[in-house]
């Protein structure tokens, strides 16, 4: 079908390529500030997971070395 004539039921009107396009473009942006909030905060705990796991494995290593230094490998 020809773009120009493309239309898109919303609400039960008729809209032409334009104003679908928009409507498109404000529904994304619904969703995406919605989920904003979710998408920050599993940000931040993959982060802080991650932190915590480089420093756990920075103090294993530190423990290892000095007990091989210990041992007077």
């Amino acid at each position: 079908m020809d773009q120009s004539r493309e239309v898109l039921v919303l609400g039960g009107h008729r809209m032409n390529n334009k104003v679908k396009e928009k409507a498109r473009k404000e529904e994304v942006s619904k969703r995406s500030t919605a989920g904003d909030d979710d998408i920050d905060n599993l940000a931040e705990a993959f982060i802080k997971n991650f932190r915590n796991q480089l420093k756990f494995q920075r103090e294993e290593s530190l423990k290892r070395f000095h007990e091989m230094i210990a041992r007077g490998v």
